[in-house]
């Protein structure tokens, strides 16, 4: 029975004191959330549900969205934004993951819950509320982070592209998730966004990994015709 899901990251956001924790939208953000829900809006079938990470900036931008499509957000710990003592953690996780031990266990894990810096507490998350809607079509505001740790979750031979993506503010992700078993429609679509307004404003913490990593095969979504 598979879960639509549509991952988008907030719009954009203005630092308070040099830090993201309580950024505010920017009226270019409202913008971009505004862009947001009218497209949602428009889809056939319509979204079923809409979460949202409890973080400000993903809030507002949820609730932008939520009053053009008619669905209330509910906010869900545990898709915040990686934390800073997340990150040194993910970054020796990263390099362990060439190793084939760690390397079985993520694929073993693919879909299913794990434990992993920020990873393991979205698909912890995520597992429920894809449980918890069969058949259905569920949008969910969270961060670049969020996003790229799903996306290393579900696919695990890529994730090395997805843990150090960005992807752009209110970017559209589309899974198709049954499962364990996960198809990628769309990767960072912008379309719905005037060109103007279309912005790749880099995340709070950000990944570093060595230049000389494993090559791996990467999913695409489909060509358009």
């Amino acid at each position: 029975m598979p879960t639509d899901l549509f991952l988008i990251r907030h719009g954009h956001a203005i630092p308070v004191n040099r830090r993201y924790l309580h950024a505010p939208l920017t009226p270019l953000g409202q913008q971009q959330a505004t862009q947001t829900g009218q497209h949602l809006r428009e889809l056939h079938p319509s979204l079923d549900a809409l979460y949202t990470s409890p973080i400000r900036r993903a809030r507002e931008t949820a609730a932008i969205i939520g009053a053009l499509i008619g669905k209330a957000p509910q906010a869900r710990s545990g898709i915040e934004e990686m934390t800073l003592l997340e990150l040194p953690a993910l970054a020796l996780l990263a390099l362990l993951s060439l190793l084939d031990p760690v390397e079985d266990y993520l694929q073993r894990k693919a879909g299913r819950p794990l434990h992993w810096p920020i990873a393991g507490r979205v698909s912890r998350v995520l597992t429920e509320v894809l449980a918890g809607h069969p058949r259905q079509r569920v949008a969910m505001v969270a961060h670049n982070g969020v996003i790229g740790s799903t996306l290393a979750w579900l696919f695990p031979e890529q994730r090395l592209r997805w843990w150090t993506s960005i992807v752009g503010n209110c970017s559209l992700t589309q899974l198709r998730v049954d499962g364990a078993r996960a198809e990628l429609l769309a990767v960072n679509e912008t379309g719905h966004l005037t060109p103007l307004l279309a912005t790749t404003q880099p995340p709070a913490h950000m990944v570093r990994l060595p230049d000389k990593v494993v090559e791996t095969k990467v999913a695409r979504p489909p060509k358009r015709g």
